[in-house]
């Protein structure tokens, strides 16, 4: 079996994490219409970056989550830990850390990623906390992929 040479090793090492560092960067770019402090429930995920428990996320749970009932229910969205519209979110040790929000108080989190299964059982309790939550409130949730759905 004959190895590639070098410089085709190096130049797909660097194409692959140029993708990676593409998606990545797309995928941590805020949803301007959503404001976390007052929509009526949000997924946060609060990153860093370069993190490679963040990067599997993405790629195991992400799509799933955004096309999901629960994703409808608490829109996902992307933060460093740094962000100055998460500042009055505390105590954030690890990367990945979920925070789900309702009106922009606390409901849960979910800290790190330990797989897609843990993700989606812990995920479960934190979205029938937010239901409760807002059935108190009296808010009902908003569908914000609806808004995106062009009718012809």
């Amino acid at each position: 079996m004959k190895r590639a040479p070098r410089p085709v090793l190096h130049l797909l090492t660097y194409l692959v994490a140029l993708m990676l560092h593409a998606g990545i960067a797309r995928a941590q770019q805020p949803a301007p219409e959503i404001d976390i402090a007052t929509a009526p429930a949000v997924l946060v995920m609060i990153a860093d970056p370069g993190c490679p428990y963040c990067a599997r996320w993405e790629r195991e749970v992400a799509p799933g989550y955004i096309a999901s009932d629960d994703g409808k229910l608490a829109p996902l969205v992307r933060r460093y830990r740094n962000a100055p519209d998460i500042a009055f979110i505390e105590r954030v040790v690890f990367s990945p850390t979920f925070v789900l929000l309702v009106r922009g108080r606390e409901i849960g989190r979910i800290v790190g990623y330990g797989g897609a299964d843990l993700f989606w059982m812990q995920m479960a309790a934190l979205i029938d906390d937010a239901r409760a939550a807002l059935q108190r409130s009296g808010a009902a949730a908003p569908n914000f992929a609806a808004k995106h759905v062009e009718k012809r």
